[in-house]
């Protein structure tokens, strides 16, 4: 395939960017010690990458060619001079985070990404449902959370750093939900007066009672467990976005 010529391509630019900055005066030894590391960790990223090409993506390989050859431009003492120290560590560190991106649109592991986003979106959606029913508190929660909720989930389908950030952050407060859920459910069940209290304020029977209970029951558990996975694998895959 093509982008693995490209990627190996990308690889031995790196590999002379390396030779660039050990001869440079202008940073630190601090600096050009984190820098070769980090350029060490981004070629081999990449070689790796190169090597298990599934999905063939010339466009994308070509840009990650462009970015090492900036880099490689950029790694002189005037560049460094003029635009300073850590902006030039900016630059190396962007490249490595491409290396750690490369493997999701090459190596197939998309698919991850589509089980996290897809948890995350059916996670969220018992908690709106449920939100309402333990009182204006809860409803007013959901209603402050459905934005950000949205956000994340458009940020998420692009690979969006920012949509990563929300959801880690509107994630919280419908798993304690789906726990206080389960939690109600068993009081519920057992305590004949509350079944008695439910089926009093829909003007149905105990069954029916019971059954609503069930399902908030079930509703809170389906909530806190795929918000629990999401979360899991949205932290093991947190390298895939940008």
């Amino acid at each position: 395939m093509r982008s693995a010529e490209i990627l190996r391509d990308v690889a031995e630019t790196i590999d002379e960017v390396k030779k660039r900055v050990d001869s440079l005066k202008n940073l630190s030894d601090k600096n050009k010690k984190k820098a070769l590391v980090l350029l060490e960790e981004a070629k081999n990223n990449f070689l790796t990458v190169a090597d298990n090409v599934i999905y063939d993506n010339e466009e994308l390989a070509n840009f990650f060619l462009k970015r090492v050859v900036k880099l490689k431009n950029s790694t002189t003492d005037k560049f460094i001079e003029k635009s300073g120290q850590k902006e030039y560590m900016k630059l190396i560190s962007t490249i490595t985070r491409y290396s750690k991106v490369a493997p999701y649109d090459f190596s197939g592991k998309v698919s991850d990404l589509q089980r996290a986003y897809r948890a995350f979106l059916f996670g969220m959606i018992p908690f709106y449902l449920i939100s309402g029913i333990f009182g204006p508190m809860y409803a007013i929660t959901a209603l402050i959370l459905v934005i950000p909720t949205l956000l994340s989930i458009l940020s998420l389908r692009k690979r969006g750093s920012l949509g990563l950030m929300l959801a880690f952050a509107v994630m919280p407060i419908p798993m304690v939900m789906g726990a206080f859920s389960i939690r109600y459910s068993v009081y519920a069940f057992n305590n004949p007066t509350e079944l008695a209290r439910i089926a009093d304020v829909f003007h149905r029977s105990i069954a029916f009672a019971q059954a609503v209970v069930a399902l908030i029951g079930l509703l809170g558990a389906a909530s806190l467990v795929l918000l629990s996975y999401a979360s899991y694998m949205l932290y093991k895959h947190r390298h895939a976005f940008l």
